[in-house]
């Protein structure tokens, strides 16, 4: 190809000794020099041409390429050619056709060739030839971008032979910039010279060389020096000089990296007549763009295998050094008996060892072959070829094994049957295990640096097919890990692909067993895919639509959510960063809306749901409270927070409004309240505001109580630290009113209930007592401690009121009986069988097995006893309130059971 090349130099040279002897005639010397080309190459002359006694002028002159296409190598246009005083060529254009150099015969390359320069620069007369545009066409089959920008570039070129002095100037411009510029000068066979380049403003390239060539062209120079410097920000050396200086047989290269000021690569090589060898070339690598720095050694040799220099026998061993926490690594590459031919390369190979970084190594054991041509190099990985990675860092240790078996790798990407096996632990997960399994096609993984992206071809048993499907992996995948925060073992399997710019799971099934917390017991979790998810790492995009499927949820303290459906739309920038939002339903309840953002392991979102029937939630009660919602409404909202280091925690607000419950013995109306609180550490909060909790009729049993209200602030579960505060509470019953002031949960002191204005009859009614009769009302005050060891209540007091006597009135059959008693019995049964109370004070205990004793003062009088004496009774009593309570209460719990009973058969 460089003999090709020579062509053009070699034409301007035929040109020149042509047009001077023009004066002879055009048609004779076109004849005379066509004769002595032969047959390969003729030139032809244009018929309009001035000759005189000191220059000529031609149109066009033309040098032919005889083949079966007969195209033209070089057509210069408009040429002037003086010989007088000085002997010059100046061409305005000149046009050179790639393709037709391209088909210039090559056979004679398989021979030796001479071309002796003394003799050829001896030959020449001193001479001027300058072309002010030269331009190529036909170069479609130039795939460097970079020789296309300097072959579409405007050129020109100059060269002087003056006194045995060659000088050759050449400048390439494109826009208003200088792309290029040579200028390079011949002077005993010393070659010196410069060539800058500048694609772009900010890209600088210049090449300095000084060498002796020899008397044959074509042999290469014993002595010689180069030196190119670049800058450029899109390379990994933004700033290098490379050397490259050889005397007789022996050299070096060098590369240094001058803005880190640090040798990046120190090659050096002998060179006889059938063998280059390397002999501990050393390269080291520390740029601050790579986090592994690396250092080397290669030794490489390559052997003529015939009298020409392809093909090639090679010999390598490539020694990589590495340092990470882990120690020092070492991956050594060899192979001999290598062959690189004019057209095929063939190289066997083996790596064996280790690379490591910070706490992280990766293992390679591999056999396999490197083959294909120059430009389009592949590896085939043989059987049991392994590549191992153990990846580590502070909350993450992952093996990865790749089986490489039939695995080709090339400069296009990775082809074949690709296989990925990961264990280990993550911030989420323990003992991942994880297989994917599938084919690869031209496969890049998004590593540009290292491969190039091609559409037109596919690899398949070692073979390149055309196709227009390429970059992808496509694979099936299951596995298995436990989920750190809810300890539950999670199994997944299904189908995905990795192509081009995007990695998408198109089925899955998953399945997570059960699990306990935060109060909540789930004994399953089925998760599948609603729409394909996908992620474009490139565009920063997260897209995909989720559902996940639960028998039943149940909560610690008997509640339960039937058959729970989440719907959950994903949509973010990266599998660590991205949006939750979906709908949620439990047989009746819901939807529920779900709003969240999932960001370095952390879940933050917000969960509410519209204003609904409160019958929905009639499954958190739990069935043996035997609850039964008959109506009312809610609605709420909550904002949580999930992580592995806080686990739940939660916040917001819900409320009732109009709710009626009925249970078997009792029943709650117009309940009503607005709830907000903050759930941590497996505790609700209410800690804010006090909640405002308000009821408009209870009843259990015979106790019929209205217009309840009480505020509810603390901690639930409670604790001595953390206390569950209830305040003004304030009810009425018995025609009266009831309150508390304060009382606390656990309860640390002692606390009162005030009763206030009891109506007493309708104590009596409640207690079912017929033989006495009580009108009027009373206060009291119960000192009450429910942990205490003594008394539930200790020493309360009842009081009449002060505007209103208490009247007293025993029935029939009670005076009866007393009077039968005895003659004293009988005078007391006729005193008190009626009184107005004008003082009444009891004193009242009560204890934890139920024992109440009450001792009473009364101060009144008969009404029907016209002298009205005063009477002063004291009395005592005591009886166990919780029999009494049973038996009195036996009648209401009979009849409110058959009314729940029916409320339940109408709810069904």
């Amino acid at each position: 190809m460089f003999k090709k090349f020579l062509i053009f130099p070699a034409i301007l040279i035929i040109t020149a000794l042509a047009v001077g002897l023009l004066a002879i005639s055009p048609s004779n010397v076109e004849w005379a020099v066509n004769y002595f080309l032969g047959q390969e190459i003729s030139i032809k002359i244009a018929e309009k041409t001035k000759v005189s006694a000191t220059d000529a002028n031609l149109s066009s002159f033309i040098v032919n390429l005889n083949n079966p296409t007969n195209c033209p190598l070089v057509q210069l246009e408009n040429i002037q050619v003086k010989w007088w005083d000085s002997r010059s060529l100046r061409a305005e254009k000149a046009i050179v056709d790639y393709a037709c150099i391209l088909q210039i015969p090559t056979s004679d390359e398989q021979t030796e060739s001479q071309l002796d320069l003394t003799a050829l620069l001896a030959s020449l007369p001193d001479m001027d030839i300058e072309i002010a545009d030269l331009q190529f066409i036909n170069t479609e089959e130039v795939t460097s971008p970079v020789v296309q920008q300097l072959l579409q570039s405007r050129l020109s070129t100059k060269v002087i032979y003056q006194g045995q002095k060659l000088t050759l100037e050449a400048m390439g411009n494109e826009a208003e910039n200088n792309l290029f510029q040579l200028n390079a000068t011949l002077v005993n066979q010393q070659l010196t010279g410069n060539l800058s380049y500048q694609p772009q403003a900010e890209q600088q390239h210049q090449l300095d060389f000084q060498t002796t060539l020899q008397h044959n062209l074509f042999d290469i120079p014993k002595q010689g020096k180069l030196n190119l410097h670049w800058q450029r920000d899109d390379l990994p050396l933004n700033k290098a000089n490379l050397s490259l200086q050889w005397q007789d047989n022996q050299g070096e290269l060098i590369l240094q990296d001058i803005e880190h000021q640090q040798q990046i690569l120190n090659v050096p090589f002998s060179v006889t007549e059938n063998q280059l060898q390397i002999e501990k070339s050393q390269f080291y690598w520390d740029i601050s763009a790579l986090e592994q720095p690396m250092r080397g050694v290669v030794n490489l040799t390559l052997r003529k295998s015939s009298e020409n220099w392809l093909p090639l026998d090679l010999d390598m061993r490539l020694s990589l050094f590495s340092s990470g926490e882990a120690g020092k690594g070492n991956i050594v590459i060899y192979g001999t008996n290598g062959t690189i031919g004019k057209e095929k390369i063939n190289i066997p190979l083996q790596a064996h060892g280790n690379v490591k970084y910070d706490q992280s190594i990766a293992y390679v054991d591999a056999v396999f072959d490197v083959r294909g041509d120059e430009n389009d190099l592949f590896a085939l990985f043989k059987e049991k070829s392994t590549l191992r990675v153990n990846w580590k860092e502070p909350d993450a240790n992952m093996n990865v094994r790749v089986p490489l078996a039939d695995v080709i790798i090339g400069k296009y990407g990775v082809g074949g049957r690709l296989q990925a096996f990961l264990q280990g632990n993550t911030a989420q997960f323990a003992d991942l295990d994880l297989h994917l399994d599938g084919q690869a096609n031209q496969f890049i993984a998004g590593v540009t640096s290292l491969f190039s992206l091609r559409t037109t071809a596919i690899w398949r048993n070692g073979e390149i097919l055309s196709s227009d499907d390429s970059n992808w992996w496509k694979w099936n995948f299951k596995g298995k890990a436990t989920v750190k925060a809810l300890k539950s073992t999670i199994n997944v399997n299904g189908k995905g692909a990795w192509q081009s710019d995007r990695v998408e799971i198109q089925q899955l099934q998953a399945n997570m067993g059960q699990f306990h917390t935060s109060g909540i017991h789930v004994p399953k979790i089925d998760l599948s895919l609603k729409d394909t998810l996908r992620w474009y790492y490139e565009e920063h995009k997260l897209q995909g639509l989720l559902q996940a499927k639960i028998p039943e949820v149940r909560l610690d303290y008997g509640g339960h959510l039937l058959n729970p459906i989440l719907d959950l739309g994903i949509d973010g920038t990266h599998i660590k960063d991205f949006n939750l939002s979906g709908n949620m339903t439990a047989g009746s309840l819901g939807p529920i809306k779900l709003f969240a953002h999932y960001r370095h392991d952390e879940l933050v979102g917000r969960v509410y749901w519209l204003e609904q029937s409160a019958k929905v939630f009639q499954p958190l009660f739990p069935q043996k409270w035997e609850w039964e919602i008959l109506k009312g409404t809610i609605k709420g909202q909550t904002d949580f927070d999930v992580s592995t280091e806080r686990g739940l925690q939660m916040g917001g607000h819900f409320s009732i409004h109009q709710g009626e419950i009925v249970f078997p013995d009792g029943e709650l109306r117009g309940i009503a309240f607005a709830l907000p609180y903050r759930y941590v550490n497996d505790r609700v909060e209410l800690v804010k505001n006090p909640v405002q909790v308000s009821i408009n009729y209870l009843k259990s049993g015979v106790l019929v109580a209205e217009n309840l209200s009480v505020k509810v602030q603390g901690y639930y579960p409670y604790t001595k630290k953390r206390p569950l505060t209830l305040s003004e509470l304030k009810l009425n019953m018995l025609g009266g009113e009831v309150s508390v002031n304060k009382f606390a949960l656990p309860q640390q002191k002692i606390a009162n209930v005030q009763l206030h204005d009891i109506d007493l009859s309708q104590a009596l009614t409640m207690a079912e007592y017929t033989q006495v009769g009580l009108t009027g009302r009373v206060n009291a005050t119960f000192p009450f401690w429910l942990e205490n060891a003594n008394c539930i209540i200790c020493h309360g007091e009842i009081t009449k009121t002060d505007n209103q006597d208490v009247n007293l009135k025993l029935g029939p059959e009670l005076v009866k009986g007393l009077k039968s008693g005895g003659l004293t019995e009988g005078i007391l049964a006729d005193v008190v069988s009626e009184m107005n109370l004008q003082n009444l004070t009891a004193s009242v205990n009560l204890e934890p097995n139920g024992m109440l004793k009450l001792s009473s003062n009364i101060k009144g009088y008969n009404p029907t006893k016209r002298n009205k004496n005063p009477i002063t009774l004291n009395y005592n009593h005591q009886e166990n309130v919780y029999e009494l309570w049973n038996m009195i209460n036996y009648g209401s719990t009979f009849e409110q059971n058959l009314e729940y009973d029916l409320y339940q058969k109408l709810n069904k």
